[in-house]
């Protein structure tokens, strides 16, 4: 489900319960009634990434990004400037993956392969972000976030499958496959180029408080730092981390 119709969806629900609760000010100017918020959450969405390999590599044909799972654990803290506003910050520990297939055609050598790219990393993840609340209903509450993360990668793993076909010189077809593991992170072997640990990016969040523990959202992050890097310096690609998921959490 994209994200635009997770909001319009969270919207008529506020909208619902709303309609049906108590009279109460929606949007509160007074001092925050907790000068901090603690909680603990799940995270579990799709994860993927957008690359120009096919624009900066003339010899890919076709190629195809599959989005994989995002899962992970958390915290979360946020500091009551206002009883409407908040600062905040997470610290997430996620594990993600994404597959990749393309085809590569170099003529020069007639030869063809079909590559298969199985990644799974794992990342440390910080948002930091303000925090906009409304008081939605006598026990709920509406919270929509924006800011910036950061992420660090600390493990990774990354499996290339490649059935190459090639014809020598007496116009035989000769049919090879490669199956090489490797690891993600700093790892000269990884396709085409060298993926770095770090990455920084957009964070959009939306959550629904119910009572005084219950809290279901869902967030959106967006990388704009490139990831990759190339050690010759004569490509120049570029791998951004997108990641979609909802949260389900306990508030203390």
């Amino acid at each position: 489900m994209k994200l635009s119709h997770i909001f319009t969806v969270a919207a008529l629900v506020l909208g619902v319960v709303g309609a049906h609760g108590e009279e109460l000010d929606f949007f509160q100017r007074g001092p925050a009634s907790r000068f901090i918020e603690t909680e603990v959450h799940a995270i579990a969405g799709t994860a993927t990434v957008m690359s120009n390999y096919k624009g900066c590599f003339p010899q890919i044909e076709n190629l195809r990004t599959n989005m994989g799972h995002a899962l992970g654990v958390g915290g979360r803290g946020v500091l009551g400037l206002r009883d409407y506003l908040g600062f905040g910050t997470e610290i997430n520990l996620i594990h993600s993956s994404y597959t990749m297939d393309m085809a590569v055609v170099s003529p020069e050598t007639q030869t063809m392969s079909a590559v298969y790219l199985d990644n799974d990393m794992w990342y440390v993840n910080i948002p930091v972000f303000v925090s906009f609340r409304f008081n939605v209903a006598r026990s709920v509450r509406w919270s929509v976030d924006g800011g910036a993360y950061y992420a660090f990668g600390f493990a990774g793993k990354q499996r290339q499958v490649l059935y190459r076909g090639s014809v020598n010189a007496l116009d035989e077809l000769v049919m090879e496959k490669l199956d090489v593991k490797t690891d993600y992170f700093h790892s000269g072997t990884t396709f085409q180029n060298v993926f770095l640990r770090g990455d920084i990016g957009v964070y959009i969040g939306t959550s629904l408080n119910f009572g005084p523990h219950l809290v279901v959202g869902c967030r959106a992050q967006i990388g704009v730092k490139n990831t990759a890097s190339t050690p010759n310096g004569v490509e120049h690609p570029y791998v951004r981390n997108v990641s979609f998921a909802g949260s389900v959490g306990y508030r203390f």
